[in-house]
């Protein structure tokens, strides 16, 4: 090994010396001249001391990296919340109960109303749970029941609906001090089997039972003003497991029409909006949910309607709406009276395995820790996720525009809707903009613009143009396409005559999938024209296809079209109806392949990398299919029935996390497909009801997706499509 040694000002060079000039001058001068002999070898002895030190330094280094082993790539500083649940017995009620109504009061002691005993018979009683043990109170309830649940509002505790063999409507005040129970109002109906949770001085009283149906209703109530409702969910529910966050409600699993629920939803007082956010990590039903520390924790539970008990502790995370499993209890358990107590989770009775309602009180404390743990660095970070997106077929617009690769790196590791969702909501002739907790974040028309004249009519696709600042919507019974901007608000007319259905040079016969071309222009399906347009400036600049001629010969050639999607490579994917044809065409036009489409009526064909294709089975049932250029299929959604049932679905996207979002039309909502567990993880949308408040959608027919910028607002300008 050869070290150099860097030139540096404070290390003195070697100097040699020449003879003096003359050794016979005076004294003085020989004493002048030994003395300029002594300062050279003085700098010459602390060179050479510089150097054998720096050699010295220079050897510890690599002495030091060669004892280490080979050098560890640079990783970035990174800590994992990792959350555990502590378990400890902490008493016996007075006798086994189950299916009482719980609430929470001050110095963390608790309150039971009701329940079922170990006789199977409903109960009147009034139990207090306190740290010094658990007793029944003197005070009852005015008749028996059970599946009732309570809230303290205002310092006092309301017992809310419930039944025997009936369900009440009522809503019960009990006065602990004085052991005096009121009647406090009534619910709008009866209503057992709920679930309540409170915001403020409001209570939420959740879905339920009304003796007859289950309900879908969300009432809000305070102490001396009537219920209202101010909600609906998009199913009927009973036994939700419900808490309260951020000021909205959390709804976890419960019992449905069509079985045990897994999804996660989440509703919003500020707009009435519900939307589900997320999946639990099973079907849960008859399980408790509390808040503590801003974390949503639901407790045991039922994984069939029949019974099935698990002891799982689940955690949820509102922000991201994951939900992980994080402890256990110490036996399975349902129908438990959950409620905190301080940073405690306190756990009174329930149903245990075999159905049989327990005695037992458990304290449960979760444990937050912040782990420290070795991550890449960012750049291999970033690396990994331009991978990914790569392989979902991002990469190459990503490259184009080295601006959006940030936004889409991070949709890439987010779960569920990873950014924003924009919906072409044609049925009520408008664009929404949506975050992933639902909240609509932009709109066209605003009612401002409905004065103005400026206005949409049966606007079908809709999609993020180049550069982000307009969206490019095909009217599509309206015969036109135009451009809306998204600050201004100004929409333009690009094609078409609106309101006349036609043909030839200007008029278009049901225009679909028109998509903003990066050089400039549009390309849109004529449909019934059976032809593939490519227009600037108001004029066809190019045609695929036979004005009126609607048979299979591509590219001469096409029956009804209905996509027209531009490919990586400036070719075009296109969907013909009759025949169920896709064919792909290069740049130029030219045949690449053409294949029968395994669904009866192909939609919107998207393209993936390796020659595959992302495809909507417009029917009913309905269909998501991954197939190869052969028409093989590789990946397959499509539900016979119940609640993930697809009706004509029109638009299939992959979204930079590798889930498919999916206009599902008839069923008046836009869902999120997890490819990987074929479970809908997030749906906008009421399933099988159209409408126009927050949460609802009217057969939406076009959708696009838009990363979050660094601030976490709308990314408009990093928008980019494979």
């Amino acid at each position: 090994m050869r070290i150099l040694v860097p030139r540096d000002a404070s290390i003195a060079p070697t100097v040699t010396d020449a003879p003096a000039s003359d050794a016979s001058g005076s004294p003085r001068e020989r004493r002048r001249e030994q003395e300029r002999r002594r300062r050279r070898a003085r700098a010459r002895r602390r060179a050479r001391g510089r150097l054998v030190a720096l050699i010295l330094l220079v050897a510890g280094v690599l002495l030091f990296a060669l004892t280490r082993g080979p050098s560890q790539p640079a990783v970035a500083a990174a800590s994992r919340t990792q959350i555990s649940v502590a378990v400890a017995k902490a008493g016996l009620l007075p006798a086994a109960i189950q299916d009482a109504a719980v609430a929470a009061r001050a110095h963390g002691s608790l309150l039971l109303l009701g329940g079922i005993t170990a006789s199977g018979a409903s109960t009147a009683a009034i139990v207090s749970v306190t740290a010094g043990g658990a007793r029944t109170l003197r005070a009852q309830l005015p008749e028996v029941q059970h599946d009732a649940q309570a809230a303290l509002l205002d310092g006092e505790v309301y017992a809310f609906g419930g039944g025997d063999l009936a369900s009440y409507s009522h809503i019960l005040r009990f006065d602990p001090a004085s052991g005096a129970v009121a009647s406090a109002g009534e619910l709008p109906r009866p209503q057992s089997d709920v679930a309540v949770t409170t915001i403020g001085s409001t209570a939420f009283i959740v879905g339920g039972f009304d003796g007859v149906s289950p309900l879908d209703t969300i009432v809000a109530w305070r102490p001396g003003t009537p219920p209202r409702y101010v909600a609906r969910l998009p199913f009927a529910v009973r036994y939700a497991a419900v808490a309260a966050v951020g000021g909205r409600l959390i709804i976890a699993g419960g019992t449905t029409t069509a079985g045990v629920s897994d999804a996660i939803w989440s509703y919003d007082p500020s707009d009435g909006a519900v939307v589900q956010v997320g999946v639990l990590p099973r079907a849960l039903t008859h399980a408790s949910a509390v808040t503590l520390g801003g974390r949503v924790y639901v407790i045991g539970g039922r994984l069939s309607p029949a019974g099935d008990q698990t002891a799982g502790i689940v955690e949820i995370d509102p922000a991201s709406a994951q939900a992980m499993v994080v402890g256990s209890l110490p036996a399975p358990l349902s129908d438990a009276a959950v409620a905190l107590a301080g940073d405690r989770i306190v756990v009174a009775g329930g149903e245990g395995p075999g159905g049989a309602p327990q005695r037992t009180i458990l304290t449960l404390t979760p444990i937050v820790a912040h782990v420290s743990v070795r991550s890449p660095s960012p750049r291999a970070a970033a690396r990994a996720a331009l991978q990914a997106l790569t392989a979902r077929g991002f990469g190459q617009a990503l490259r184009a525009h080295p601006s959006s690769i940030a936004p889409y790196e991070a949709a890439a590791v987010r779960p569920g809707l990873p950014g924003y969702l924009l919906i072409a909501d044609r049925g009520n002739n408008r664009i929404l903009v949506v975050n992933p907790q639902g909240k609509i974040v932009w709109r066209f028309p605003t009612p401002a613009d409905v004065a103005a004249g400026r206005i949409l009519h049966f606007n079908d696709d809709t999609f993020v143009e180049p550069g982000g600042r307009s969206l490019i919507a095909n009217e599509e019974d309206y015969g036109a396409v135009v451009s809306v901007g998204i600050k201004s608000h100004a929409i333009t007319l690009l094609f078409g005559v609106p309101g006349k259905l036609g043909g030839g040079p200007t008029h278009l016969n049901y225009p679909d999938d028109a998509y903003a071309l990066p050089a400039g222009g549009f390309t849109v399906a004529d449909a019934y024209n059976c032809r593939i347009l490519f227009v600037r400036d108001h004029a066809i600049v190019r045609q695929y296809g036979s004005s009126g001629d609607c048979t299979h010969d591509p590219p001469a050639r096409f029956g009804a079209v209905n996509g027209d999607t531009p490919t990586p490579d400036g070719g075009v994917l296109v969907s013909e109806i009759p025949g169920h044809w896709v064919d792909s065409l290069a740049a130029n036009g030219s045949l690449r392949w053409s294949v029968q489409a395994p669904v009866s009526y192909p939609s919107d064909p998207q393209p993936l990398p390796g020659d595959r294709v992302l495809l909507a089975g417009y029917s009913t049932p309905g269909h998501v299919v991954v197939m190869n250029r052969h028409g093989a299929v590789l990946w397959r959604y499509g539900p016979p029935s119940g609640e993930g049932e697809l009706n004509h679905p029109s638009l299939a996207l992959e979204l930079p996390n590798g889930d498919i979002a999916v206009n599902d039309d008839y069923r008046d909502r836009v869902v999120v497909i997890d490819p990987r567990s074929d479970r809908i993880v997030w749906q906008y949308g009421h399933t099988d009801e159209s409408g126009t408040a927050p949460g609802y959608l009217h057969i939406p027919d076009g959708m696009d997706f838009i990363p979050a910028a660094a601030g976490g607002g709308v990314d408009w300008a990093a928008v980019v499509h494979p």
